[in-house]
């Protein structure tokens, strides 16, 4: 009975050392840490509908002068 448990006490330690090796990563820059946790992180479904609702009430960007569009 007492190697039972301890077998079962060593897989569950290499288990959990797996479990951590996986998860533990390092990042250079702010910037890595955002993009592993976009590449993990969907949004909301209702994000995209807020989103167009909002760029659709922005003002239409002001046109270029004539003068600009002529002379570049």
């Amino acid at each position: 009975m007492n190697q039972r448990l301890q077998h079962k006490q060593v897989e569950q330690t290499g288990q959990t050392q797996q479990t951590a090796g996986t998860q533990r990563r390092e990042f250079a820059e702010a910037e890595e840490v955002i993009r592993a946790d976009r590449e993990q992180t969907q949004p909301p479904e209702s994000l995209g509908a807020r989103l167009a609702q909002s760029i659709a009430g922005e003002p239409a960007p002001p046109s270029r002068p004539w003068w600009k569009r002529l002379f570049g």
